[in-house]
């Protein structure tokens, strides 16, 4: 009993370890940024929560979170690359568009990954300890000229269709701008069932499936969806059953 207690009380010293340890300090002002074609370079500020300095690294990549940093293909350069940033303080990056080509009849998408490294404790560096790295990341989303409007507000061109048995929806977007989702929740009956949402390209399709797996639904009385516009804010749209497999925005 004795060495069982033992165990439990230094599984819950790590996990108070952990809970203390898991906190990002850094933050990022916006959760995207749209860059316009006709703009040579945007501003993102990054702010320090912490009580103590945070040495950050900032970088950008084409979707895929593991690529190598140094060999990566991208049309941003950020400066200053790396930066400490004092308590409480904020710093500023500038991100470039270094001229790589890109299409001008639909957006383009990029991430921005900043990388918070935590300050040596002095006091615990003798000692058995966990030091976490925090990597938080937002989407650019590059705009050529050519276009002069958004997601938001060409959200009634999607296409919108049941798959049959009902296990989720299909979402075309014939339009050059990308759609980021919230969330999409059917209502059936007095139920509520989430679906899988995913962020649909230009001139694309994608499947929004029911979360729980091998479910259908019989029936559907509407789909409640939340779509992320150029702030970061939540728009609410709602779609009602037409006819066979069509779903159409309640007007």
């Amino acid at each position: 009993m004795k060495y069982q207690h033992a165990i439990l009380l230094n599984t819950f010293f790590f996990l108070m370890l952990v809970t203390h340890a898991a906190f990002a300090g850094m933050t990022i002002s916006g959760t995207r940024v749209i860059f316009p074609g006709s703009e040579k370079e945007q501003t993102i500020r990054t702010n320090n929560k912490n009580k103590k300095p945070s040495l950050v690294q900032v970088w950008v990549d084409d979707g895929n979170k593991n690529s190598d940093i140094n060999n990566i293909k991208v049309p941003f350069i950020v400066t200053p690359p790396v930066y400490r940033v004092e308590p409480g303080k904020g710093q500023s990056v500038r991100l470039i568009y270094n001229g790589m080509t890109l299409p001008q009849d639909r957006e383009s998408v990029f991430w921005f990954n900043m990388l918070e490294i935590p300050p040596v404790n002095e006091k615990m560096k003798d000692t058995d300890h966990l030091e976490l790295a925090f990597r938080t990341r937002i989407k650019i989303f590059y705009r050529p000229t050519a276009l002069n409007s958004n997601s938001a507000n060409e959200f009634e061109k999607l296409h919108w269709e049941m798959i049959s048995p009902m296990k989720g929806i299909k979402v075309t977007n014939p339009t050059p701008y990308y759609f980021s989702f919230d969330s999409a929740v059917v209502s059936s009956g007095s139920s509520k069932y989430p679906l899988v949402v995913d962020m649909v390209p230009p001139f694309g399709s994608k499947e929004f499936l029911l979360e729980q797996k091998n479910k259908s639904i019989t029936t559907i009385n509407s789909i409640d969806v939340r779509l992320i516009n150029d702030y970061g804010s939540v728009v609410n749209y709602q779609l009602v059953y037409s006819s066979g497999n069509t779903i159409s925005i309640k007007k």
